[in-house]
């Protein structure tokens, strides 16, 4: 489904990765680990666009379901069926729950966002009873569930997840770890970046391990 082909991309003159490859196959739901600054936000962000890779280096590519993508624009991402959430800055605070969904589908004609949006309410039922509520009147774990509606709105393919069990309670954290599990079954395939390994331990397929910018361990 996804191959990320010897990727070297960094920040201005810093590298960041060095050659790094792997492939990713439909349902899989893979853990990107490793140390802080070992690179992991960074593989995400390359696969959606938001870094190019080096061009001085050996070539590398991104290919997605037999289709090129390397450095496509982001607003592009979401119509090759690839969704990503980032760690922070996920939500559109000044807007209710269904406001935020009413957003997020804002792309897709008027009838289809609004099927769009019950059906995320279909598939986490617990922001539909918080649908007039603002991120203000949220807790930590209430936000997160919201940022991954904002995702699942656009119905992907492929979701990249950074660190989204960051600040969220034991009971939104069941509910969070439930839904991927879920869509995992529906043949939906995630990256994730996620500290709290035992949240995701029995429905992980890969763990990759980077260390320094390279892959260091692949765990099956």
């Amino acid at each position: 489904m996804l191959r990320v082909e010897h990727i070297t991309t960094g920040y201005g003159k810093k590298q960041v990765l060095t050659d790094v490859s792997f492939s990713v196959e439909k349902g899989d739901v893979i853990l990107l680990s490793g140390g802080n600054g070992s690179g992991k936000s960074t593989v995400l962000k390359i696969i959606y666009g938001l870094l190019k890779p080096w061009a001085d280096v050996r070539e590398g590519k991104i290919i997605f379901e037999g289709k090129e993508i390397t450095a496509l624009q982001v607003s592009k991402m979401i119509q090759q069926g690839i969704a990503y959430m980032p760690q922070k800055k996920n939500v559109f605070e000044d807007f209710t729950v269904e406001e935020n969904l009413s957003v997020s589908a804002g792309i897709y004609p008027k009838a289809e966002a609004k099927e769009r949006a019950e059906n995320v309410f279909e598939i986490l039922p617990k922001l539909k009873t918080m649908r007039k509520r603002t991120p203000f009147h949220l807790s930590g774990g209430e936000k997160q569930l919201l940022a991954f509606g904002n995702v699942l709105i656009h119905s992907p393919k492929l979701v990249l997840l950074d660190e989204p069990f960051a600040g969220v309670d034991a009971e939104n954290s069941e509910v969070f770890s439930n839904c991927i599990a879920d869509l995992k079954m529906k043949n939906v395939t995630f990256i994730i970046i996620e500290h709290k390994k035992q949240l995701l331990g029995r429905i992980v397929t890969k763990e990759l391990e980077l260390e320094l910018g390279e892959i260091k361990n692949e765990k099956n």
